[in-house]
């Protein structure tokens, strides 16, 4: 009798998945969610830096307004890389490093940007 692998039909999800990689197939689904994040995030950064560009906001790179504008995305994509890091590590591999926010001000971030 033939398979349906040789009928040419899909087997069915109880076939090929078994219940013992349901952790690990739960954490993988994590992952790539995480990683779709992290390309948004990155393609939402150059998108308006080339907005900003177009606007002629940005004559020149680095640019302490554009920096302090993107600033909760590029702390969204330390977040989902650590993350994906985490996943794949384990929690005790992550060490949190403080955000530039929290060691100096906007004015001394435009300051130092100048």
């Amino acid at each position: 009798m033939a398979t349906n692998f040789e009928k040419g039909e899909a087997m069915p999800a109880t076939e090929r998945r078994h219940p013992e990689s349901a952790q690990l197939r739960e954490k993988i689904n994590r992952i790539q969610a995480v990683s779709h994040e992290l390309q948004a995030l990155v393609t939402k950064v150059q998108a308006q830096t080339v907005a900003w560009a177009r606007e002629a906001k940005v004559v020149d790179l680095p640019n302490a307004a554009l920096a302090t504008s993107l600033s909760a995305s590029f702390q969204q994509q330390r977040d989902a890389l650590a993350q994906i890091q985490e996943d794949i590590k384990g929690a005790a591999t992550r060490v949190a490093m403080p955000s530039a926010a929290a060691l100096i001000s906007d004015e001394e971030l435009a300051a130092l940007m100048k």
